[in-house]
Formats: structure tokens, sequence, C-alpha cells
């Protein structure tokens, strides 16, 4: 079966990295040398293959410096790179695991963890080995979701980076209409005071998220449906969940937001054109990730920069705070030959020193390594206050097999709603919204039982 190709995370323009992040890995840990569960110096020279996605501006350049210093702690081990598209990247990961020429080792987008976990190419990793990684402890706890396919122990990737939300904000436009910007985001109700507050002043446009063209169409909506206590599956896998009262509750408070707040033309329009209009002040208030505060660095100059921003956490919703966690995972395969030297090069690239140099410093995106957040400055850095926050309340997907088609049926679904916002410049009235969300639980029902 032909599988549409989702990004959990797509290719970033990092144009400038604050020089606190860029200069970090200089510090005087030492990288991981060897371990019980790798492969020994003494052992003959072999090379491992390992496939990765366009990750950052100069992806291949950037994996390459990577490999190279690998290189230098392991001398008997080589690191052969194949850069694959986002856009066939799935397909070309799914025929390796079909029986295809595969590599040793690959990156994974997190949602793409339960479809090839179910294809048994993945070699399991042991407890010895996710403890030679530094065990579970030592990476963000809701990154941990979406490594083994659902109803299974057996833990088949690793995580690697992650991609978090918080929420931007104009401070000169809270300043302007006297809100306290401890409190204009702190739950849905207050966020909602404060949007409703900058529409009346008719200064700026309030809100400005993507819509239909965006590639987070459901990661956009899915925090808000965890907040009011609804959720996308059922616990197992097999029940679809959009229609029942409390995620219905979370999506109409969202496309309420969009309908009312947003900036129209946005909801044809994707998460680029999203920033964009954010950093040229035509909208107040964002959804985004960590990249954009390297992005908003770079050119300070821009309208909607010079009078100053901030983040904020996701705001809570009345069954809790939550923002959506995807990124990227590591896996093996379980036909590599050269399995030893395949676990060095994860738990290098999932080392401290790997994090800091290429995670945060090449990226500028979040590490799934808690320490890293630290030993960066992450967490000692204004700018990165929401995120820094905001991340013990990610949540991934659960990964089952069915989860990429399941992603795109809901996208059409959800694009849907957008485009009917766009024609209309409302909302969408609660009948027409709840015959929408049973219809995405069919899309999503016809989905699950294809895969199984």
């Amino acid at each position: 079966m032909t599988r549409t190709v989702t990004r959990c995370l797509r290719p970033i323009a990092l144009l400038v990295v604050p020089l606190m992040l860029a200069t970090a890995a200089c510090g005087k840990r030492a990288e991981n040398t060897a371990a019980p569960t790798g492969y020994a110096a003494s052992a003959p020279p072999v090379t491992i293959k390992f496939w990765f996605m366009p990750n950052g501006l100069d992806a291949h350049k950037a994996m390459q410096a990577e490999a190279d210093q690998f290189h230098r702690l392991h001398p008997n081990i080589t690191v052969q790179l194949t850069m694959l598209d986002w856009a066939a990247a799935l397909n070309r990961i799914s025929a390796a695991a079909a029986g295809g020429d595969a590599p040793d080792v690959t990156q994974l987008g997190t949602t793409w963890v339960g479809g090839l976990s179910q294809t048994g190419a993945l070699a399991p990793y042991s407890d010895a080995e996710l403890n030679s990684f530094g065990g579970r402890a030592s990476f963000l706890p809701a990154s941990w979701t979406a490594t083994k396919l659902v109803g299974s122990d057996a833990v088949t990737a690793v995580p690697w980076f992650v991609d978090i939300r918080a929420l931007f904000y104009r401070t000169d436009v809270l300043r302007r209409l006297g809100l306290d910007p401890a409190k204009a985001f702190e739950t849905w109700d207050a966020m909602e005071r404060t949007l409703a507050a900058i529409k009346r002043e008719g200064k700026i446009t309030p809100l400005g998220q993507p819509g239909k063209n965006d590639w987070n169409v459901v990661h956009n909506v899915a925090p808000f449906i965890w907040g009011a206590g609804g959720d996308l599956l059922s616990a197992d896998g097999r029940t679809p969940m959009l229609s029942t009262p409390e995620s219905a509750a979370g999506i109409d408070f969202y496309q309420r937001l969009m309908g009312t707040y947003n900036k129209r033309d946005l909801l044809a329009k994707n998460s680029d054109a999203a920033v964009a209009a954010f950093a040229d002040g035509q909208t107040a208030v964002l959804f985004h990730g960590p990249d954009s505060v390297a992005t908003f660095r770079a050119d300070t100059n821009r309208p909607g920069l010079r009078a100053g921003w901030a983040t904020a956490p996701m705001p809570a919703g009345p069954k809790g705070r939550y923002t959506f966690l995807g990124g990227s995972d590591l896996a093996v395969f379980k036909g590599s030959a050269h399995r030893g030297a395949a676990l060095e090069w994860v738990r290098f690239l999932t080392g401290a020193q790997s994090q800091e140099r290429y995670v945060v410093g090449e990226l500028g995106i979040w590490p799934a390594r808690t320490e890293v957040m630290r030993s960066t400055r992450l967490d000692a850095d204004p700018a990165y206050r929401g995120f820094v926050d905001g991340q013990r309340d990610g949540r991934q997907y659960p990964a089952v097999a069915a989860w990429v088609d399941i992603e795109a049926a809901l996208t059409k679904d959800f694009s849907t709603l957008w485009e009917t916002i766009t024609h209309t410049g409302a909302p969408l009235p609660e009948q027409r919204l709840r015959a929408l969300l049973r219809t995405a639980d069919d899309d999503v029902r016809n989905a699950i039982q294809q895969a199984s």
C-alpha cells in the first residue's frame, strides 16, 4: 500500500544560531568512545550505512562533520552517509524494510515508527543497549512514546531530537494594552480574552496560524484535543475518538479561534508564511517551534521583531496543558551485519556533545537529551522560556502501524475545515463541525482496518 508521507520535522532554514548555543559544544565533557554493547577499538575496520533527511540548511555538510568527528573517536568505523529527501524518505525506508537494500542505521520521523516496527525489519534495543545510551531518564520522558509499536514492549527506536511548540507573542502589544504576560496566555480562557482585546484595539491581527496547506495540520490541532480531555485514538490505537464530546470541544475551541481571530489568508498557507507574518508585524501571536528563535534573532530589524517578542508555554485547557512533541528517532535495521558499530553511531548521535553541537548548535532545535538543555544554557535564555516551561507538557501520538495513513486522512478532513472558514470568514457551526468529525472518525477507522 502506498503511504502518504507526512513530515514530523521539516527542513529548517536556520540563518544564525545564538553564540551561546553555537559554542556550547566546546565544553570539556568527553564524548563516548566505547561501551560494552558497542564495537571494540581492536575490532577490524568496517563501514556502516546511515540514511538521514535534510535537517537544517546545509544538511549533508553538517552531518558529514558529525561522521568525521565520530571516525576520529572510532578509527575502525566509517559512516557512509545517504541523504533522503523528506518527500521520498518513508517510501525508500519502507522498501528497505520490505527486503530492499537497507542501511545499518536510519533516521525516522516519530510517526513512522509504528508502521515500520510492524514489518519486523527494525532490531529491538536491549535494556543494556538503552542503558549504554544513558537510559530512559536521560531523555525527555514523552519522547519514548513513539519508540515502540503500541502493545509491544520492544523498543525499536531511540529519541534523537524533538519538535516542540510554544507560543510566541508581541511584548509591545501586550504592554500597550496593559496585559500581564504571565497571565495573558495562562489558560484557554485567558488567551481568548487576550486575543479579543487585541482585536478590539484594531491595530494588528491577533492570531497568525497556518491552515490547510501546512505540513503540521494535525499537530496544530492536537494540543487542543488533549487539553479538553479528548484524544485522536483510544489507548489501544484501535478506535477513533475525534467525535467524542471531549475531542469535539477541543477542536471547536481551536476552530473558533481560527475563525474569529486568525489572519484569514494564512488559512490557505503554511508555517513558513505564518512565521513570516509574525516577523513582518502582521500578527501578534503564533504557535511554533524553537527554530524560530534563531530565525528571529538573525533578522531583528523586521517590523514585527523590533518592538519586542517573547515566548510562553501553550495555554492550559480545562483538562491540562499540552504541546505536540514530534521530531526524529534513530533505528537499527535487523539485517545489519555490523550491529556493534551501528550501536556506537547511535550512542554518539544521542550523546551530549553531538546533541549540543549538531541538534542545538547546527539545527537550532530541541535536544532529546535533557542535560543538553542545561549545558547549552537553553534553560537560562529568556527567549526559550516558553519551551523550557512547556517541555514537560509534551505529548506524542501513539506509535500505531496505521498512523501515517491516519494522519493523511485527518489532514484532509481538517483542511476541509480551514477551507470552509477561509470562504465564510467565520467558525463552523456546531452541527456541521460534528458531522465533519464523524466523517473524520470514519476515515480513521478505514485507515486502521486497511493496516490490520
